[in-house]
Formats: structure tokens, C-alpha cells, sequence
């Protein structure tokens, strides 16, 4: 019986898979874990009016919604140039002073939070792709 060779297809979506569930699976305890380091630390500092609107203040105190504000904590302290231009943050005089090593961990998080965006997306457009082309233009 001779071995047949596998469907390109298949294993371009299956490896999308794989690494997607991988780093979904790395990134979740990861922000279970940044959540209950950062809202001790930051929320008396930062989660107030001149940065979130009433409804974000009702809203981010409860799970699930809070591990949104922990995101926006993450990329603040990750990267204070860049979100210190957008309108959230744009009156806020000083970044919260955190250890060099919460400021790594949000840069690896942020940095595999895009990436897991990314490599999302891409997996999403080539399945649509694929079933494009079987149904739409054959």
C-alpha cells in the first residue's frame, strides 16, 4: 500500500491550528496570573474617571471584563510612549513605576498577545480562502 502524501491544505490549517491553541493556552494562565499582579498595584492608581468612563468603571470590575483592563494595564506599561499618545492616557503625567521584571513580562505578553492575533487572522482569511475557492470559483 503505497503512503500518500498529505493534503497541503490540511496541514497549513492544522499547523495555524496548533500554534494558535498553543499560544491561546500560554497566554490564558499567563493573564490570570499578570491580573492578580497588576489590579493590586494599579487600580487605586489608574482606575478612575479621567481614564475610564463611568460605564468602563462599572463594567471592568467584574469577571470577565476586568482582564480587558488588565490588557490596557499591560500595553501602558509595556510601551508608555506609544499609548500615552492615544486618547486614554493622554493626560496622564507618569507611568506607574513597576520592577523591571512585571515591565519584561508585560512586553513578552503584549508581544504574544499580537502575535496570537496575527497568526489568528491569517488562519481565519486562508480557510475562508480555501472554502472560497472550492465553492465560490469552481
Amino acid at each position: 500500500m503505497p503512503i500518500e502524501e498529505p493534503n497541503i491544505i490540511w496541514t497549513i490549517t492544522a499547523s495555524g491550528a496548533v500554534i494558535f491553541f498553543t499560544l491561546l493556552a500560554i497566554l490564558l494562565p499567563y493573564l490570570i496570573i499578570m491580573h492578580n499582579i497588576l489590579y493590586r498595584r494599579l487600580d487605586s492608581i489608574l482606575f478612575k474617571e479621567p481614564w475610564f468612563n463611568p460605564a468602563q468603571l462599572i463594567m471592568f470590575k467584574s469577571w470577565p471584563m476586568s482582564f480587558i483592563k488588565t490588557v490596557i494595564y499591560m500595553f501602558l506599561i509595556a510601551y508608555p510612549t506609544y499609548i500615552r499618545k492615544k486618547k486614554r492616557f493622554k493626560d496622564l503625567k507618569n507611568v506607574p513605576v513597576v520592577e523591571p521584571s512585571i515591565i519584561l513580562a508585560c512586553k513578552l505578553y503584549t508581544t504574544l498577545h499580537v502575535a496570537m492575533i496575527l497568526i489568528g487572522v491569517a488562519w481565519m482569511l486562508f480557510i475562508f480562502s480555501v472554502f472560497a475557492m472550492d465553492n465560490w470559483f469552481s
